[in-house]
């Protein structure tokens, strides 16, 4: 029934010339990678520094137990379950739960979540969500079973997650929780993934799916997990800047880490993972990351601003 549906689509699509192929390969790409790193970013650095780091935590636990769940099962892609299916373009790895599905019902979810009260934002979200789940089934990347599930896995981490962070922050002392949540569920993943077996099916002399390529992508999570779990913990801590500054700052804190993001995503990561090719420096790298956008920026920012605050406070004192 699965493949039927995507031929169904297939068919569609085709008999429209592929018209609407480039949009919702756009609307997938918006839901996933460096999009949802800028989103949660500009809440966490300028918008709502609460809801900014929720969106954080939010994704981190999603992409973890997706990959959790992807590397588990190891189920293949819909083209190699049956060669009727010619996707618009093809995905890496493997294709239970949809990734982009998880983690746009995650970063969509905690806006809802966080911004209950305002409905159209609610619905704009409620529909990117299911814009994802289709373009994925559209694009011929995933089956609906897919979607749906990273979709489900998504929405429940988002409220039941809002639950344990509304405990958490009921007591301060209660946050050193997170981090050691983190680092705990950091290391069992690691150490799962690179000890259990997976699938070697060759055809025409390849393998379907290099696991070690999907390790690596394992590996990615695994520090994205420990990165946003370790940064929310140092800068609740440690930093606890305000987002209660003039426009002129949030546009200029926005900004500037927007092209720091674009930097680390689109050259330092590949820069360095093509000189060095292991699974560990993908560790590094995604956990470095999350480091940099939660911890490392915001002490820089807020450093400049406090010291930009009080050479004002002394020009004025000396008029």
């Amino acid at each position: 029934m699965d493949i039927q549906i995507l031929l169904f689509l297939q068919n569609m699509r085709d008999s429209m010339g592929g018209v609407l192929n480039d949009f919702f390969v756009q609307i997938s790409d918006l839901s996933y990678g460096i999009f949802v790193w800028m989103l949660a970013c500009i809440l966490l650095w300028g918008a709502d520094k609460k809801s900014g780091r929720f969106l954080f935590l939010n994704i981190g636990f999603a992409r973890y137990f997706m990959q959790l769940l992807k590397l588990t099962f190891c189920v293949y892609r819909p083209w190699i379950r049956s060669a009727d299916i010619v996707p618009v373009e093809k995905a890496s790895g493997y294709s239970f739960p949809s990734g982009h599905s998880v983690t746009a019902a995650s970063n969509y979810g905690t806006v809802i979540q966080r911004f209950k009260n305002n409905k159209p934002l609610c619905v704009l979200m409620v529909i990117m969500i299911v814009l994802t789940m289709f373009s994925r089934n559209y694009i011929g990347v995933h089956t609906p079973q897919d979607v749906l599930v990273g979709a489900v896995l998504g929405l429940v981490i988002v409220f039941a997650g809002a639950k344990f962070w509304e405990w958490i922050e009921k007591d301060p002392k209660r946050d050193f929780i997170i981090p050691c949540i983190g680092i705990v569920l950091s290391v069992l993943f690691l150490v799962y993934i690179s000890v259990k077996s997976y699938p070697q099916d060759i055809v025409d002399g390849k393998l379907l799916v290099d696991p070690a390529k999907m390790m690596k992508d394992g590996y990615k999570d695994a520090g994205r997990l420990l990165g946003v779990t370790l940064g929310w913990f140092i800068e609740k801590r440690f930093i606890d800047f305000t987002t209660d500054v003039s426009v002129q700052r949030k546009v200029t804190r926005c900004s500037v880490g927007v092209l720091l993001i674009i930097l680390y995503e689109t050259a330092i990561m590949p820069a360095v993972t093509e000189l060095v090719n292991r699974s560990w420096i993908d560790f590094i790298l995604t956990f470095a990351e999350l480091m940099v956008f939660m911890v490392l920026y915001p002490l820089c920012f807020s450093k400049l601003e406090n010291f930009k605050d009080r050479k004002s406070a002394v020009k004025v004192q000396n008029a």
